[in-house]
């Protein structure tokens, strides 16, 4: 799977697992091989393979940023598609290339089940956004319906009184400031 250190054997087993974490290890040339120095394809099946990666990273931050700003759940349907449909691209890239690349089957299947999770986020978020839509805009709030403002009520410093409040400090009132 890896290539010899300076032409000797090497201890890792020639059709062991192939690292899956990191920078795209798990592509590497397949068993029988050349390595990959000698393999032309292989440093463009990474390049390939990592512009799709990029994307669907760059979706998948486009997701998180929408939920940390607490976004409507119309646009987060949008941008989960979106990132969706990065997923799938990527799949395809690992299933019609697997061969050519050596990427291992395994990696087609975690990115599978991967989308499957995508899917069902995408399905509920949407199905909320269609619920929201469908309910129109919202309602008079409760301060509405009682007729009371919203705003914080002012302190009327016109009428010097003598004596104290909770509020008085050695500077005057704290809340007519």
């Amino acid at each position: 799977m890896f290539p010899p250190v300076n032409s000797s054997g090497g201890s890792f087993p020639a059709a062991g697992a192939a690292p899956i974490a990191g920078g795209g290890g798990a592509f590497g040339p397949p068993p029988g091989a050349a390595p990959m120095g000698q393999q032309a394809g292989g440093e463009a099946c990474m390049n390939d393979f990592l512009k799709l990666r990029k994307e669907a990273e760059k979706r998948g931050q486009a997701i998180q940023a929408a939920g940390k700003r607490k976004a409507p759940a119309s646009e987060a349907c949008k941008l989960i598609g979106a990132f969706s449909s990065s997923e799938t691209a990527m799949i395809k890239y690992v299933v019609s290339n697997a061969k050519r690349c050596g990427i291992p089957d395994d990696i087609a299947e975690q990115l599978k089940t991967g989308h499957k999770r995508t899917e069902q986020m995408q399905k509920q978020v949407c199905n909320i956004a269609e619920q929201q839509q469908q309910r129109g805009p919202a309602g008079p709030s409760f301060a509405d319906v009682l007729g009371s403002s919203s705003a914080t009520p002012e302190v009327n410093t016109s009428a010097k009184k003598f004596g104290g409040t909770t509020f008085d400090t050695l500077n005057g009132n704290v809340l007519a400031r």
